[in-house]
Formats: structure tokens, sequence, C-alpha cells
């Protein structure tokens, strides 16, 4: 980890993207208790995921404007007029202006997708292969340290001030890390139009995940998993009403533990991967995750809590090994609409998952969900451990053509790491 924060580009990208995050969770937190005050309505509150989720599902054609112009201006031209449009929900007063919410939430979503996929594509160039693990793996240890300040962050914004602070809290961390980036140098190759038709080329990434056996097993299984995984939105609030009879506050309880361990879970998947892989990584995370799944059925406030650090140490894993192996084993010409493909899988799997968790807590009881949650998450973990292509602790070749580290610099600085 040293190594990497010795890379003066690669602090300006944790700082930046870190205090982005912060401005991005607040906002998400934010916006369905703003529409509930201006409405007084739980439905057109829940509206706001729904949005942004849509926002999302374009990734596969936003993908294709990745793979064709230039990551790092893309990436300062989408932040920079995101941040704008951000401002326009200081005009937000009344209830007839819950569309600006929404309209808002749906392009922040569409832009995601966008910046997303550039900075998984941008990644590999910015550090060399053996690095590239661990700075996955950090991105995720301070995306859950965001997660633990951002609630109270957001929700205690909006309780103070109003939702128009939490929009200009939001602008303002676009601003910074659209000024960090600014200062990010690169030298980056803008692939020209193949003259293919724009639905073929945007098929593309999935076509290539596939055909890729490493990529399609991940897909298979992260498929399978992160659909499951979506169940404890609903189950989180169930174990802690129905199984610990607490009130649904104290779900808290269970994300502070879960943020804790994510940390750790972050901090440690570089280090990991370097020894078993990214395959074998995401199938170890699948396994934790099965076993907090076990875990949290247990109706006793120290058990859950056990759980959910489990839950927490795993889902980094799952993260980090399944966005590394995407990396270096995808030629950076498709890295963004593989990129989009599989925020649209992921994204769209969690969704389904959501609904049908909160559509089974209905007919199930929650001790039997959690069984079912975690039977899918090892045999998940069990097929992909199983696969021979998830083996290789070492990259080969051609995964590591996907991960070259072309000359990168940062303005008036040495080329050299400082």
């Amino acid at each position: 980890m040293g190594e990497l924060l010795a890379i003066s580009r690669m602090r300006l990208y944790f700082l930046g993207n870190s205090l982005s995050g912060i401005g991005d969770y607040a906002l998400w937190l934010a916006a369905g208790i703003w529409v509930k005050e201006l409405t007084g309505s739980t439905s057109k509150a829940g509206l706001c995921i729904f949005f942004l989720t849509a926002g999302t599902l374009l990734s596969p054609l936003t993908g294709l404007i990745v793979d064709r112009v230039r990551g790092r201006p893309l990436i300062l031209i989408t932040n920079s007029m995101t941040g704008l449009l951000v401002l326009s929900l200081t005009l937000v007063h009344h209830a007839d202006q819950v569309w600006l919410i929404y309209s808002v939430i749906f392009l922040y979503g569409v832009s995601g997708t966008i910046s997303g996929s550039a900075m998984a594509a941008l990644l590999p160039k910015m550090v060399s292969k053996e690095l590239l693990g661990s700075a996955n793996g950090l991105s995720q240890a301070l995306t859950q340290g965001q997660r633990l300040i951002t609630p109270a962050l957001g929700v205690g914004l909006l309780a103070l001030y109003g939702g128009r602070a939490v929009a200009l809290l939001d602008a303002a961390s676009f601003a910074v890390g659209v000024a960090c980036w600014a200062f990010i140098k690169m030298e980056e190759d803008r692939s020209g139009p193949s003259g293919k038709h724009w639905r073929r080329e945007s098929a593309a990434g999935f076509a290539f995940l596939i055909r890729t056996p490493v990529l399609r097993q991940l897909t298979i299984t992260l498929t399978a998993g992160i659909f499951v995984m979506g169940f404890f939105e609903t189950l989180g609030i169930a174990i802690a009403t129905t199984g610990l009879h607490h009130s649904p506050s104290w779900t808290g309880v269970i994300v502070t533990a879960m943020g804790v361990t994510g940390i750790i879970g972050g901090l440690s998947a570089g280090l990991f991967i370097k020894h078993i892989g990214p395959g074998r990584l995401t199938a170890v995370g699948l396994a934790i995750t099965s076993a907090s799944a076990l875990v949290m059925a247990i109706p006793n406030d120290a058990v859950v809590i056990t759980g959910a650090t489990l839950l927490g140490l795993g889902l980094p894993f799952v993260t980090v090994g399944a966005i590394t192996a995407m990396q270096v084993n995808t030629p950076n010409e498709l890295m963004g609409r593989v990129a989009g493909v599989d925020n649209f899988l992921v994204g769209g799997g969690q969704v389904l998952g959501i609904a049908t968790g909160a559509a089974l807590i209905s007919v199930l009881y929650y001790r039997n969900l959690c069984y079912l949650a975690a039977g899918v998450l090892a045999l998940a973990a069990i097929y992909l451990i199983s696969r021979p292509e998830q083996r290789q602790s070492k990259m080969s070749s051609a995964q590591a053509a996907g991960a070259s580290e072309p000359a990168v610099t940062v303005a008036g600085v040495d080329r050299r790491p400082d």
C-alpha cells in the first residue's frame, strides 16, 4: 500500500474520488427523504432509487463512448457537467418541482456509468499490473469508510438546512474531484470507429464477456451472487425487527459493523490477490458472504453483529476480485464496453434481487430467506473455485496486455514516483 501511495498521481486519484464519493452518497441518501418531506409520499420517495438505477442501465451504450474518446477529458467534462446539474436542485422548493429531482437523479445515474467505466479503463494505465489489485482494494476501503460518515452527513444537512444544502455539498465535492483530475497528465490513445453498426459496437463488450472463459464464469457467479445479496436490503430490517425485536433503526448497527470490516477487507484484498489471483479472491468473498448469511439467521445480537462483520469483509473481496479480473483480461480498446456491461449486469441483478427479496419476505420467514441466500452464494463460490481458469495466481502475458502502463505524469511533478 505504501508503494501505491508513493505515486503522486494515485494520491490525487484517491483524494478526488473519495471526496467526490462523499457528495454522491450524501445526495443519494438524502434525495428520497427530501422527496418524502416535499410530497408526503413514500412511493414517490422510492422512485429516487428507480430513476438512479434506470440511468445506470444505459451503461452498455455509454461504454462505447468511453472506448471512443480519451478517458481523462471525458471524466473532466462529465463530472463538471454533473456538478453544474446538481446545482439546479437548489431551485427545488415545492412538491410540484419533484420532477427536477427525478431528472437530476436519472442523469446522475447516466453520468456515473460514464465516469465509472472511464476510471475502470484508466486505472490499468495509471499503475502497473502488480499494483492493480491494491489500487482496487484501497478504492473499496475508502468507499466503505465513506459509507460510515455520509448517512449522518447527508441526512444531518437535510434536517438542518434542507435539500439545497446537500446539493451544494455534492456540487462542491464534484469541483474538488475535477480539480484533482485536472492535475493528472497521461498519454492516451483514442480508438477510431470500426465501421460497424453502433449496435454491433455496443454489443462487443457483452460478446467479449461470453467468449472469454475467465470473465464468463465470473459473470455467471456474480449475477447469481449479487442477485441474492440484494435480499439483504429487506433482510436487514427483518433481522433487526422480527429476529432481534429491535426497532428498524437498529439496522444502523449492522451497517456500521459492515463498514468497519469493509475497510479491512478492502485494504487486505490487494495482498491476497497477489497470492491467489482475482478469480479465487472473488470465490473466497462469495464463501464468506455465504457464511455471513447463515450466521445472521441466528436471533442473537452478538451473533448477528458477527455475521455483519463477515458480510462487510467478504463484499470487498468479491468486488476487488471481479474488477481486477475484468481489467487484466480485457484489451484496452474494449475496456469501456466490458465495464459498461459489467455495471449493467451487477446493477440490474442487484435491483432484481432487492425487488425479489421484498416480495419473498411476505411469504417466507426471514431465516429461510437467509438460508436461501447462503445456499446460492455457496454454490456460486464452489462453482468458481472449481474452475481451472480461475486458479492462476499470476497473470499471463496476454492478460497483462490489458494492464499496460503508458507514461503518466502529474503536472509540475517529476515522472518518477515522489
